[in-house]
């Protein structure tokens, strides 16, 4: 008799009543809700989605963010560099 490995299966899509969102996990893992109207909002967290998963596009955000943050050493630090780059401050 063969045996079968009990696995854990994460959802890979939600779908929402209204508005979409965007999720990732701490080892990278991305989650994502999603509307049935599929409008705009819809498409640009699809759209992230799928770039996400380019690991080389999704790595070079990331170090491209860990550089802005060098020297941000206190959470009050790190989260106003977060709202500079958000708005667009230098």
């Amino acid at each position: 008799m063969k045996e079968f490995e009990i696995q854990y299966v994460r959802k890979k899509l939600y779908v929402t009543d209204e508005v979409p969102a965007l999720s990732v996990d701490p080892d990278l893992y991305v989650r994502c809700g999603l509307s049935q109207k599929m409008d705009d909002n819809d498409m640009l967290i699809l759209g992230l989605v799928m770039s996400m998963k380019n690991h080389k596009w999704r790595d070079a955000q990331i170090a491209k963010v860990r550089k802005r943050l060098e020297g941000a050493t206190t959470p009050t630090s790190r989260i106003t560099r977060a709202f500079d780059m958000i708005t667009g401050e230098p």
